[in-house]
């Protein structure tokens, strides 16, 4: 899911294995985010389509720094009252429109859950020449930019959706893949209004992406407004389910391990067969489907459904 270079967080995943270094994690950088909560959304509705079984909507609103964000908001027709909003987040070189989400949309919204996805900084409907969040396109600080921008523009989000009455503002979730993962941890970490998020085929260990440079203090320094292990352990005490694939060739098991190490229970890894991008993806969505019926219903947090290997 996403695009990214087999060789994606490789090294730096080896690295911490061999290394035990996983001291990415010494500040406190929540108020990096922080922001004008009354800034107005300026939201604009489109409708996209109607049909029996649901509604998809176009919506466009503003986010901090005065970007304005694309996104879709299915809503199911089945259930009364405002109901449980699920944000899910694309991967690296994909879009709010790519299958694997196209998929969770389904499954959410048959289950009776609204489904909100936007574009991440210089994807999709946002894209522009010349503006990548690759940290080997040549514009660094640029696409440190843009994942911190995605974390704005996701906290933004959360506050479309707590204005609008369709939605319960106690019961939101969100399932990042890949990329989107990633910068969920961040975004979770700093967003209390999400109840129980879903980081999937994630990692920590940025800096490792630029390899031999990995350990100057410069890069350090880059990377820590967006490294996941800075934040991740501020989801606690809210439950965090992370789902991973036996054999991920984009983000390696070791790096993938130390977010989840990092992260303060109530937490749980869901592990599924196959490589990156061969997990079976329908099988996932209607499983955390299982995971935010119970946690919303204050059922606990389920253990993984059974058919699945051990990690």
């Amino acid at each position: 899911m996403g695009r990214a270079r087999p060789s994606l967080l490789w090294l730096g995943g080896l690295v911490i294995a061999l290394s035990g270094c996983a001291k990415d994690r010494c500040l406190d950088l929540r108020h990096y985010y922080d922001y004008d909560r009354g800034l107005p959304l300026e939201a604009v509705i489109d409708t996209v389509y109607r049909r029996p079984d649901k509604v998809r909507l176009h919506v466009q609103y503003t986010s901090v720094h005065d970007c304005r964000v694309s996104a879709l908001w299915t809503l199911p027709r089945k259930g009364t009252g405002p109901l449980p909003a699920i944000i899910v987040q694309h991967g690296l070189g994909d879009r709010k429109e790519v299958d694997y989400v196209e998929l969770a949309d389904s499954a959410f919204t048959e289950a009776g859950f609204a489904v909100f996805r936007i574009d991440f900084q210089y994807h999709g409907e946002r894209k522009r020449e010349g503006r990548s969040v690759r940290f080997d396109a040549g514009l660094p600080f640029t696409s440190r930019d843009a994942w911190a921008q995605t974390v704005f523009d996701l906290r933004r989000a959360v506050d479309f959706l707590d204005s609008r009455p369709e939605i319960d503002p106690l019961r939101t979730g969100y399932l990042g893949i890949s990329l989107g993962g990633i910068i969920g941890a961040v975004f979770c970490a700093v967003e209390p209004r999400v109840e129980a998020p879903i980081l999937a085929l994630a990692g920590g260990g940025l800096r490792f992406v630029l390899r031999g440079k990995a350990f100057e203090d410069s890069v350090r320094r880059l990377f820590a407004p967006i490294e996941p292990l800075n934040f991740v352990q501020w989801i606690s005490p809210r439950p965090v389910l992370f789902v991973l694939a036996t054999k991920d060739e984009i983000i390696p098991q070791a790096s993938s391990l130390l977010l989840y190490h990092e992260a303060r229970k109530p937490k749980r890894i869901w592990w599924y067969e196959g490589h990156h991008r061969t997990v079976p993806v329908w099988t996932i969505m209607h499983d955390c489907v299982v995971w935010y019926r119970a946690v919303f219903e204050g059922r606990g947090l389920p253990r993984q459904p059974a058919g699945h290997p051990e990690g």
